[in-house]
């Protein structure tokens, strides 16, 4: 029902295997998300996967590479991934609302009418949108 709430099992799942990365089935909003968490420093990296047995019809798979904070893998760079805005109960919040995610250190992650932007952009252009996930 919610691929993006899926996406974000997965990745929490990985990280408690201490697994270096995790393949989930692609999208736009998706590829969005995973964009910011990389630009924010919360996954090393992440690439689409095509060719043969890399595609369902249609839909790629994505490849998410997990970061850990030491090379034993026991402290990962998420800490949490909490999803707010979920399909049966949408959340809005307008640009002088929009909170601080455990006092600034983490991100909100909201859908704009400029794009997916995390609380700090939003808050610099001046928008309000549908608050994605909260990721610290």
């Amino acid at each position: 029902m919610d691929s993006i709430a899926d996406m974000f099992s997965a990745i929490k799942n990985a990280i408690s295997r201490r697994r270096d990365y995790v393949d989930v089935p692609s999208s736009k909003m998706k590829e969005a998300i995973l964009e910011l968490l990389k630009k924010e420093g919360y996954i090393k990296d992440w690439e689409r996967l095509q060719g043969e047995g890399y595609t369902k019809g249609t839909q790629y798979i994505l490849r998410v590479h997990l970061k850990y904070l030491d090379p034993r893998k026991q402290q990962s760079a998420v800490r949490e991934l909490l999803r707010v805005s979920k399909p049966g109960r949408r959340v809005y919040t307008p640009k002088h609302a929009i909170r601080y995610v455990q006092k600034g250190l983490g991100i909100a992650i909201l859908s704009t009418d400029a794009g997916v932007l995390t609380d700090h952009q939003a808050r610099k252009l001046g928008k309000g949108g549908e608050v994605i996930a909260y990721v610290w």
